[in-house]
C-alpha cells in the first residue's frame, strides 16, 4: 500500500514518493513496466495489493492517478480486469486496436507484448490473472472439444448477473486468501480456482460459451466447419494446406482469412491445436507410448518441436506431465 500528497512549494517529495511507487508497482508486477501519471494537486493516492498464488493470481487498486502498464513480454497469461470506478483503454499496437473497459465492466486481456494499458484518474479495479493453459486444459476436459481459438471475454456489465456473482466470488477470494494461514492457502486457492474456472465458462457471454454450452461451433461458416471436419478425420495422417482448400470449396486465401476471424490463428494452426488436444487426451489417460512415437503418430515430425508447442499449451511438458498423470492414477487406484 501507498499513499503520497505532493506539495504545492516543494516538487522533490513528490518526485521520490513517485519513485517509491513504481518500485512497489515494479516489484509487485516484473512482467509490466507502470508509469505513474500526475494526478489533481489536491489528492494523489495509490493503494495496491496482489495475492499470488500458484494457480492463480489476484490484484485489486484503487488510485486517483493515471496508470499506465506496459507489458515486457508474452507472459502466456490472461487476465480479467472489473473496472469498479473509472475506465481502462486497453491499446494493441501491432493489431491497431484499442478497447475501452468503463466503469461496472468486466472485459479479458491478453498478457503480449507491448500491450498498454492506460488506467484512468480515480479508478478502482480488481483482476483475476490466469494462465491460459489452464483455460485450455478446463474447456478440453469438461467438453470434448480441441481449444482451438482463445478465450476472449468482451466487456460485459457486472453490476447484476452472473458476471456480478464472479466478481463477489473474486473479492471474497482476495481477502480470505491474504488473511488465511499459508497452510491453509493452497487448499482454498484450488477450490476458488476450481469455481472460478466453472463460472467463467458456463456463465459469460465470450466466444467459446456456445461451444462449451451446446458442443457445436454454429457461428463459424460452412467453409471452416468442413475444414475442420477433414482435419478431424485426418488427425493421425499427413494433411496439406491444398487439402484443406479443396474441402472447404474455396480459395487459400479467403480460408486464410475465415479462420483468421472466426479461430485467430491459420488453418495449419487450427489443426495444430487438434493434435495437440489429442496428445493431451493420450497423456491424460495414460497411454503406454514414447513421447517420441505420440509425436511422431500426431505428424510432429519434430519431437523436441512437439514437446516446446505442448509445454506453451499446457504448462508442462510431454513427459512431465506423463510422469504426473500415472503417479496420480497409481495413488487413487492405491
Amino acid at each position: 500500500m501507498c499513499a503520497w500528497t505532493p506539495s504545492a512549494t516543494n516538487k522533490d517529495p513528490l518526485r521520490k514518493t513517485r519513485i517509491a511507487t513504481l518500485r512497489e508497482l515494479s516489484d509487485a508486477d516484473p512482467d509490466g513496466r507502470w508509469i505513474v501519471r500526475s494526478g489533481p494537486a489536491d489528492d494523489c493516492s495509490l493503494t495496491y495489493r496482489k495475492q499470488d498464488l500458484r494457480l492463480f493470481s489476484l490484484s485489486s487498486a484503487e488510485h486517483s492517478v493515471c496508470l499506465e502498464r506496459l507489458a515486457r513480454r508474452n507472459t502466456g497469461w490472461i487476465s480479467f480486469y472489473f473496472v469498479v470506478t473509472g475506465e481502462i483503454e486497453v491499446s494493441d499496437r501491432p493489431r491497431r486496436k484499442i478497447r475501452h473497459i468503463p466503469s461496472g465492466h468486466v472485459a479479458s486481456v491478453r498478457e503480449t507484448p507491448g500491450k498498454r494499458l492506460t488506467i484512468q484518474p480515480s479508478s478502482s479495479w480488481l483482476a483475476l490473472h490466469l494462465p491460459q493453459s489452464a483455460l485450455r486444459q478446463h474447456f478440453e476436459e469438461l467438453t470434448g472439444h480441441p481449444y482451438l481459438q482463445e478465450f476472449c471475454l468482451p466487456p460485459t456489465n457486472f453490476r447484476d448477473g452472473s458476471a456480478q456473482d464472479l466478481y463477489q466470488i473474486l473479492l471474497q477470494a482476495l481477502n480470505i486468501l491474504s488473511a488465511s494461514p499459508m497452510e491453509e492457502t493452497f487448499v482454498l486457492a484450488r477450490a476458488y480456482y476450481q469455481l472460478v474456472l466453472t463460472q467463467l465458462y458456463t456463465k459469460l457471454p465470450h466466444n467459446l460459451a456456445g461451444v462449451f454450452v451446446s458442443s457445436t461451433p454454429s457461428d463459424a461458416p460452412r467453409e471452416v466447419l468442413r475444414t475442420e471436419a477433414l482435419m478431424r478425420d485426418r488427425l493421425f495422417e499427413p494433411v496439406t494446406l491444398k487439402e484443406l482448400t479443396d474441402a472447404a470449396g474455396c480459395t487459400e486465401r479467403t480460408l486464410q482469412r475465415l479462420f483468421r476471424t472466426y479461430r485467430g490463428r491459420s488453418p495449419m494452426g487450427v489443426l495444430c491445436n487438434m493434435r495437440l488436444a489429442a496428445a493431451h487426451h493420450a497423456i491424460r489417460n495414460c497411454e503406454r507410448t514414447s513421447m517420441t512415437d505420440l509425436a511422431m503418430k500426431l505428424q510432429f515430425s519434430n519431437p523436441a518441436r512437439f514437446s516446446a508447442l505442448y509445454k506453451r499449451a499446457y504448462g508442462l511438458s510431454p513427459s512431465r506431465s506423463m510422469r504426473l498423470n500415472r503417479r496420480e492414477d497409481f495413488e487413487t487406484s492405491g
